[in-house]
């Protein structure tokens, strides 16, 4: 809720292509509303498709939205291309492999390495420009850093998602838990400053 709330006071239409958070962002409150009720109300013990088309539809767009970044110009046919193979392999694991209503962790998995990699490539191609540029003011570098740690620990947690159960099950202690929740803490928070910093990037702007 409070990057929603960010997203709508600081990303004025002078932000351009960033205005897309808002819809985006409300998107994840409905789903996280719709898999709630369906367990709490409906009791359905299987409840991941909103997620499942949540994931696909955040990852597709990430992976797309480094292109509006400058350093990414030469490889924008590179990173749409890399998309749509994700994006066509989700949508088979969806409907044929793991299914409609058990999370599709393969897909999230692949998914977090490919967002992990562009991260990876936009940090290198920054330090590599002839220009001096301040990551902390730019709202690419935040972006960036908030999947890069997101990505990685979610991608762990997914690997050794079946290890994870089995030492739940012996010790009744939850490591998946809290560690998926510091993840998203550390995303919204850094999605967040990446607002401020388009935000100050564009007030001179007029609205």
């Amino acid at each position: 809720m409070c990057a929603f709330a960010a997203a709508i006071f600081l990303l004025g239409r002078s932000a351009t292509t960033w205005r897309i958070f808002i819809p985006l962002i409300f998107l994840t409150i409905g789903v996280e509303v719709c898999g709630w009720y369906l367990n709490t109300f409906l009791h359905m013990r299987y409840n991941a498709l909103p997620f499942n088309i949540l994931m696909l539809v955040n990852i597709s767009f990430y992976t797309l939205f480094f292109i509006t970044a400058e350093v990414f110009a030469s490889y924008r046919k590179w990173m749409m291309t890399a998309a749509g193979i994700f994006l066509t392999l989700g949508l088979c694991n969806l409907l044929w492999w793991q299914g409609l209503w058990t999370y599709n962790y393969y897909t999230e998995s692949a998914g977090d390495l490919l967002l992990a990699f562009i991260c990876c490539a936009f940090f290198l191609r920054s330090l590599r420009t002839d220009t001096y540029h301040n990551f902390f003011s730019n709202e690419y570098f935040w972006l960036a850093n908030g999947l890069l740690f997101s990505a990685m620990g979610s991608a762990l947690l997914y690997l050794f998602l079946e290890e994870l159960s089995a030492f739940y099950k012996e010790t009744r202690i939850d490591v998946y838990g809290p560690v998926n929740g510091l993840l998203n803490v550390i995303f919204y928070v850094s999605l967040i400053i990446a607002f401020v910093c388009r935000w100050k990037t564009t007030r001179s702007l007029p609205e």
